[in-house]
């Protein structure tokens, strides 16, 4: 293989490589919520910091109820065996409610589904004989 053969393959592969990379944006909905300030924040500068809600709801007194959510689904995740070796699957959620369009209250909430759960957590309940 000649040399322009050679840095003709290796640019082609280096730009595919910086391509994979340009994709859509990851939200981190656990920082994200640390830059609301309820009573300070807009509607319109929620939209600048985090985007577009995924779910909208109306609440009592027309309250505006913005629900973000994030669902960790990599493969690698849902690998048998190997699995457990990465981060747990993941669900996250962030509930902003907005009131004469400011931030009132925002609620950050997230859920591992590979956490024990605490109903077969037994061991601490009950007689020890």
């Amino acid at each position: 293989m000649s040399l322009r053969c050679f840095l003709l393959l290796a640019l082609s592969c280096a730009v595919l490589f910086l391509a994979s990379c340009a994709g859509t944006p990851v939200r981190n909905l656990a920082s994200d919520a640390s830059l609301i300030k309820p009573g300070q924040t807009s509607g319109q500068e929620l939209i600048g910091l985090i985007g577009d809600p995924d779910e909208y709801q109306t609440g009592r007194d027309g309250e505006k109820i913005w629900i973000y959510h994030e669902k960790e689904t990599s493969w690698l995740k849902t690998a048998p065996v190997v699995g457990r070796l990465f981060n747990p699957r993941k669900e996250e959620s962030l509930i902003v409610v907005i009131r004469d369009n400011v931030v009132f209250s925002a609620r950050y909430s997230s859920f591992a589904y590979d956490q024990p759960g605490w109903d077969k957590d037994f061991d601490w309940q009950g007689d020890k004989k």
